[in-house]
């Protein structure tokens, strides 16, 4: 009577341990397996998503072939001026400082450029200096082109403007064709503008 009784307790700890394998180790195992696929998938549509948004942010505003930004500024006059202004022209933007040596030897050819090329218009962005002393430096100098006054260095940041002088060519559909930094002659610059017009 004895050995049945313990047979009897032994079958029934056998079969709980089997339901409760079956309904609770099992089920456990499935929904971590499940969880797991979840947090994978997860995982990899944010690795996706944050791939697009760093390869947003890696593109440059700036670049050949691209449309360059607008911008508004005032000129000398206190006039506001845009770069959709110029659209249909060639423009030379030049960033430019009165303080900058390599710009005031630079200076005289883009006057010439302005002067005798008909085929594309000067914007001299001057950045970060006052009205008073750009307008003096431009007066002495007897220059005639357009000046445009960035005087928070926002557009020369858009620009992406790591020294003085530095100069954008842009076609007549505000495409940028060039970029240059540095000081160029009269006739660098002239070969760009020969360059847009045979595209």
């Amino acid at each position: 009577m004895r050995k049945k009784n313990i047979t009897l307790i032994v079958l029934i700890l056998i079969f709980i341990t089997a339901t409760y394998y079956m309904f609770f180790v099992k089920d456990s195992k499935e929904g971590g397996q499940k969880n797991d696929v979840v947090m994978e998938n997860n995982f990899e549509e944010e690795k996706s998503k944050e791939k697009k948004e760093t390869d947003s942010k890696v593109k440059a505003p700036i670049a050949i072939g691209n449309e360059v930004p607008n911008f508004t500024l005032k000129n000398l006059d206190g006039k506001e001026i845009s770069l959709e202004d110029y659209r249909g022209k060639k423009v030379l933007i030049n960033f430019w400082g009165t303080w900058c040596v390599f710009c005031d030897i630079e200076m005289p050819d883009i006057q010439k450029l302005d002067k005798e090329n008909e085929d594309i218009v000067v914007l001299a962005v001057n950045v970060m200096e006052g009205k008073e002393t750009v307008k003096k430096y431009i007066t002495d100098g007897g220059y005639e082109f357009e000046v445009a006054l960035d005087e928070k260095g926002i557009v020369a940041r858009t620009y992406l403007v790591s020294g003085y002088p530095t100069s954008y060519f842009v076609d007549e559909e505000g495409i940028l064709v060039q970029m240059v930094p540095g000081m160029m002659t009269y006739d660098q610059m002239n070969k760009v503008v020969e360059h847009m017009g045979n595209k």
